[in-house]
């Protein structure tokens, strides 16, 4: 697999050199605007509408809006100057925690973290140094974007990073409704319930819990196309054809040899052997009865 970005794990005056790659994909089945009168794909285009006209990348600036319709406009390089010092990226650890006193609200993306370079030796004493604790390493992590928290913890051979959200980033439970603390389960109620989680309970095994709405969908697509229900992008068709007859990328083959076809002049102005003149044949077929006289003679 493809590292997606090569870098360093630093580790008090230790850097490890690794790899990352991605852990995870999103199959969730997507779907394409079309305009259903045509079936052409909807172009999502950047337009002004102050100035009624679409913008190219270079005229567009990033804001921060400090009121309603008001914003504080951003150079690229501004914004490049406020990621600090670390904004060459890497992976620094800043100490260490239990994971089991994270909540999963704090996980947003992982990420596989293999070594890299000729030696592994920094990257195994990590790996089995954190095994050997059962701690993770909370780091801050730059890899392209903004920095951002994660947690690295050993996971097989390799290390699993988890990219996290700072803690003012979830909603406070104190701002939801909570249930009635003097409602309690009655005796019998809490016997039933403790007995149905132990006949549900079991291994965790991700094969048994597929996603039926993929399946689903897949299912209705195999439909549609046995059922011939597949409508064309006419305008990329249109635009395909144009390129062509505008002698573009796509080449007309037969087409090529048409015009070569029409290129070659007649016969008769073509240079080559002259045509002998009738007279002249009939001559030379009289002679040629005595010339063979001559030669058996």
């Amino acid at each position: 697999m493809r590292a997606l970005w090569s870098g360093e794990i630093s580790f008090g005056l230790v850097t490890i050199p690794v790899k990352l790659y991605t852990a995870t994909k999103d199959l969730t089945p997507s779907f394409t605007q079309l305009h259903k009168e045509c079936g052409s794909k909807i172009s999502m285009v950047r337009r002004c509408p102050k100035c009624s006209r679409d913008v190219a990348w270079d005229e567009i600036g990033k804001g921060y809006e400090v009121s309603k319709g008001q914003y504080a406009l951003f150079t690229k390089e501004e914004l490049t100057e406020l990621e600090g010092e670390d904004a060459a990226g890497g992976v620094d650890i800043v100490e260490f925690v239990s994971p089991t006193e994270i909540d999963a609200a704090y996980f947003e993306k992982s990420y596989w973290v293999g070594p890299s370079g000729r030696s592994s030796r920094g990257f195994e004493l990590l790996r089995q140094t954190l095994l050997d604790t059962k701690k993770a390493a909370l780091a801050r992590v730059k890899i392209r974007t903004r920095t951002r928290l994660g947690l690295l913890r050993p996971r097989g051979r390799l290390f699993a990073l988890d990219m996290m959200r700072f803690g003012d980033e979830l909603v406070p439970d104190a701002e939801i409704d909570k249930p009635d603390a003097g409602k309690q389960p009655s005796p019998r109620e809490m016997q039933l319930a403790l007995s149905l989680v132990e006949q549900l309970t079991g291994p965790f095994d991700p094969s048994k819990h597929p996603d039926q709405y993929r399946a689903a969908v897949s299912a209705a697509v195999d439909e549609k196309v046995e059922a011939q229900l597949v409508t064309t992008d006419q305008a990329t068709e249109e635009q395909r054809a144009a390129t062509a007859a505008g002698g573009g990328q796509l080449i007309d083959l037969a087409e090529m040899l048409a015009k070569s076809l029409r290129a070659v002049p007649p016969a008769a102005e073509r240079p080559g052997p002259r045509k002998a003149e009738p007279e002249k044949v009939e001559a030379e077929a009289a002679e040629e009865p005595k010339k063979r006289r001559k030669r058996t003679g």
